[in-house]
């Protein structure tokens, strides 16, 4: 494959592709600019390089593998959990996520399972809040999964949808950077946390027998 070809095939991944000798990065579109994707290429004799919407930006070579070396130490520190969901589970999620026009979904920890929140945070900005008539929007899914760590990390839904839908190896890095692994893809996708947590609490009801929620609106 060219390059000019290769470069065209990865656009709608992201504004900018770094180009190594043997491997790349993209990044930087506005809608997910928390999303990296890192793989590796086949290209022969392909220069260390930088593009913005396919076209080269003068930037010397030094300063383009410090700066990939920086992405690739994003997946390199200690991590909270490791776990995988299942392609059934992503596409429940993705349903979720498009069914509710959904903004965020926070996956995070209680027990010994994995729980997904999906949901739109601007329901819960004072300027956007619906009358009491109404519910918020919002799901909740439980996994079976193997134990992890306690941990809650907030992801972009936007970045969410540019992963394959497959099963997922997830890592949840203590820098706040979680490294998920499609099996159908070599790529590697780093999501940065967002730092949102919806104002819900869960607990257990004896009375009626299920869980029960309470969704809390700002004053």
């Amino acid at each position: 494959m060219k390059i000019t070809d290769f470069i065209e095939s990865k656009q709608n991944s992201g504004s900018h592709l770094l180009l190594t000798t043997d491997s790349y990065a993209i990044f930087g579109k506005e809608q997910f600019d928390d999303l990296v994707r890192l793989g590796q290429h086949k290209l022969r004799s392909a220069p260390v390089s930088l593009y913005k919407y396919g076209r080269r930006v003068e930037v010397s070579v030094d300063e383009l593998q410090s700066l990939f070396q920086k992405v690739v130490s994003l997946r390199n520190t200690g991590a909270h959990a490791f776990f995988t969901i299942y392609a059934d589970d992503v596409r429940r999620i993705k349903q979720s996520i498009k069914k509710l026009e959904a903004t965020h979904l926070r996956i995070w920890s209680i027990g010994q399972k994995v729980c997904v929140t999906v949901f739109d945070c601007r329901d819960f900005e004072s300027r956007n809040r619906i009358g009491r008539k109404n519910s918020l929007k919002m799901n909740y899914i439980e996994l079976d999964t193997s134990l992890v760590k306690v941990f809650s990390t907030t992801l972009n839904s936007e970045s969410i949808k540019k992963i394959p839908t497959n099963d997922w190896n997830l890592r949840v890095g203590v820098n706040g950077v979680t490294e998920i692994k499609p099996f159908s893809d070599s790529d590697s996708y780093l999501i940065r946390d967002q730092r949102l947590i919806e104002p819900v609490t869960f607990f257990d009801s004896a009375s009626v027998g299920q869980k029960i929620s309470f969704q809390f609106h700002p004053n």
